[in-house]
């Protein structure tokens, strides 16, 4: 037993330390996800979203589509929609957790896969 406890923490002390995740800045945000192709998961469906110079945001789902606006506010991106299940406004921070892996502030993770 002690032997495999010792292999064990030997084999931890030699991997990849995680790096600490933060919460992107507005410009950050720009940067890594305007005009890509964002996929998350949400009421129980696959989404795909898309963050587009002059503050237009556009979500498509099973259900159909809908465009709405997107507006930094500090370390914040707001996103109005006008109708759909995630009607009105949000605000969120996001946290980068992998290659192309976001987590929101809201706890919805989500990818960029373009």
């Amino acid at each position: 037993m002690m032997r495999a406890l010792s292999v064990i923490f030997l084999f931890s002390a030699v991997l990849p330390t995680p790096v600490l995740a933060k919460t992107l800045t507005a410009s950050e945000v720009s940067n890594e996800m305007l005009n890509k192709t964002i996929v998350t998961r949400q009421f129980g469906m696959t989404v795909t979203m898309r963050y587009r110079p002059g503050g237009v945001v556009a979500a498509k789902a099973m259900l159909g589509s809908v465009k709405g606006t997107w507006r930094p506010q500090g370390n914040k991106i707001c996103s109005t929609f006008p109708s759909g299940p995630a009607k009105g406004t949000s605000c969120v921070s996001f946290t980068r957790v992998g290659p192309k892996q976001y987590v929101s502030s809201e706890g919805v993770r989500f990818r960029i896969v373009d």
